[in-house]
């Protein structure tokens, strides 16, 4: 049986994890990226994914699109996620029509903020300029003959990624109320989701058009940054107002998938990295 070829563009933090996993189960696993190096396994292509695509080694059966913009304003988000929708579906047109694309996109896409949960059939209306640059490339991509899944990650949290036991460390805390609610994934699980995924896809299972990665408990910031505290001996000093959006997104899209975390909420990712930092 001819193994299924995985191709991902982009080996960042989130895509090398998703490459190692594709690595191990097996899977032929190209990646394209401006660098030089790779993951042990991954046939690289070097290449600026935002630019017109060279010949691909051989057809991949699913593309997975996890880009990282080099910057924080509209033009660095518009090449990484529209730019290079609009080469990779030409390219694959050309190349791979029958390849399942996969969108690593953003629950930055809802904008809700009144603390209300929120699913993949809410409405999409971000409050910043760069999510509506990722709900251009959804709805680009949802406009194309090519078969496609929308990966929404909450906030990634894991190794190297240190943004709450910072703020904890500060030793300020938000108002417990009203709740300001968070929501994140650890970035193994989510790396884990979008295998789990595209092993569904290729034995055959059905697929939704859309799905919220991201854990099982929806936490207020004021929750979170009190038990970082406490794990971390750290004395909160003074409460300070933040303005940030507010809402709980929804997991059972994926939980009925069948999809098992390994942290499913801030305990126990949190846990895990404090424990291998001590």
């Amino acid at each position: 049986m001819q193994k299924k070829t995985l191709l991902l563009i982009g080996l960042g933090d989130l895509g090398g994890r998703i490459a190692q996993l594709a690595v191990q189960q097996g899977l032929q696993v190209q990646g394209m990226r401006r660098g030089a190096d790779a993951p042990p396994g991954v046939t690289l292509i070097q290449h600026d994914a935002a630019h017109s695509w060279p010949d691909l080694p051989c057809p991949p059966d699913d593309v997975v699109l996890c880009l990282s913009p080099s910057g924080s304003g509209v033009a660095a988000y518009q090449q990484a996620y529209f730019e290079v929708a609009q080469q990779a579906a030409k390219a694959l047109r050309d190349q791979a029509p029958n390849a399942h694309v996969w969108l690593i996109s953003s629950t930055g896409v809802y904008g809700q903020s009144g603390g209300e949960w929120v699913d993949e059939q809410a409405e999409r209306c971000p409050t910043r300029e760069t999510a509506s640059v990722l709900v251009e490339t959804e709805n680009f991509w949802l406009a194309q003959p090519q078969p496609v899944t929308l990966l929404r990650p909450s906030g990634l949290y894991g190794p190297g990624r240190y943004y709450l036991q910072q703020q904890a460390r500060q030793g300020v805390l938000p108002p417990s109320e009203p709740p300001i609610y968070t929501n994140r994934i650890h970035i193994d699980d989510a790396a884990r989701a979008v295998m789990h995924l595209i092993n569904c896809r290729q034995q055959g299972k059905a697929l939704a058009s859309a799905y919220n990665l991201t854990d099982t408990c929806p936490a207020s910031l004021h929750e979170v940054l009190s038990w970082l505290q406490q794990q971390l001996g750290v004395e909160a000093r003074s409460t300070v107002p933040i303005h940030r959006d507010s809402k709980r997104i929804c997991h059972q899209r994926l939980k009925a998938s069948g999809f098992v975390w390994h942290y499913p909420d801030y305990r126990a990712g949190y846990s895990a990295l404090l424990s291998q930092q001590a």
